[in-house]
């Protein structure tokens, strides 16, 4: 009986190796289909593999499946924007290092993140548009997440961030000028980005200048849609409004002044408000200069 016993526990763990084989065999079998380039082969190996018990905490399995869905990507879906094997791949990548955290491995792994990472930002580079731009950001937030998991160092990322951000309150900024009356909520988010922007560099030219002309022109399209037959009380309404507007718009436009004395649309935006505010000799002060500009 005990004979009996040992012999089928024995025949148990040939099965279990042979199932274990046959896992690793997948793998292998993943990377030959590769270097064939027999994608759809590797893809369902792979996949296989990293899902069985037996190889899901194998590094070296994540690692060639981020490889074969890098390959996919880059032979069949490089000019998709919304490429679902560049996600694939990089959670592969991801997934491996977790596992598998030696220098060897990691290097790879970094490697291949980064070069995904970066066609991520020029895809959201080259979807900053009215119509593509929440493409844009969902590219630029996934950049975020594996630039900062390759390179933990959020100053190097900073200025990506300053870049993109004050891009996306330009893009914010042309739909709502589509309809004014209608895409309000886009006047925020282009304040949001800028501020964004501001809080990051307080000293960033743009972005200043940017946050004082959205005031600036809210002001005079207030005054300019104000119809003439308006009672007393609403007419002061928008003068008082108009005034806060400009007011707003002061400071920024006047940090931007600080920052390139000598930029036309900075010192023309200046005159412009202090002419609203009645302030008629700064406002003069600012065209002369302006002038001065002109004439060199």
């Amino acid at each position: 009986m005990s004979k009996i016993k040992g012999t089928i526990i024995l025949g148990f763990l040939l099965l279990i190796a042979v199932f274990s084989n046959a896992q690793q065999s997948r793998v292998t079998a993943a990377y030959a289909f590769l270097q064939q380039s027999k994608l759809d082969s590797a893809k369902a190996n792979i996949d296989a593999a990293v899902v069985h018990p037996e190889t899901q905490t194998d590094g070296q399995a994540w690692y060639i499946r981020g490889f074969v869905y890098k390959t996919i990507y880059n032979q069949n879906e490089k000019g998709n924007k919304q490429s679902s094997a560049r996600i694939e791949a990089l959670v592969s990548f991801k997934k491996s290092v977790s596992i598998d955290p030696s220098e060897e491995n990691t290097q790879e792994n970094i490697k291949n993140i980064k070069y995904l990472a970066t066609t991520l930002y020029n895809d959201a580079a080259a979807s900053l548009d009215t119509i593509d731009y929440k493409i844009a950001i969902k590219n630029f937030d996934l950049f975020r997440e594996y630039y900062l998991l390759v390179d933990p160092s959020k100053e190097n990322f900073k200025q990506k961030e300053i870049d993109f951000s004050n891009a996306m309150g330009s893009v914010y900024t042309r739909i709502y000028d589509g309809d004014r009356k209608v895409r309000q909520e886009f006047l925020v988010l282009a304040k949001a980005s800028y501020n964004k922007v501001l809080a990051i560099d307080p000293n960033n030219i743009s972005a200043n200048y940017n946050m004082g002309i959205l005031y600036y022109n809210q002001a005079v399209h207030l005054i300019n849609q104000s119809d003439y037959d308006l009672d007393i009380v609403a007419l002061n309404d928008v003068q008082d409004n108009s005034i806060n507007l400009f007011k707003s718009s002061l400071p920024f436009m006047e940090k931007a002044y600080s920052l390139d004395p000598n930029r036309r649309e900075t010192l023309l935006g200046l005159s412009g408000i202090y002419f609203s505010l009645n302030e008629k000799e700064k406002s003069n002060e600012f065209k002369q200069k302006l002038e001065q500009i002109g004439n060199k």
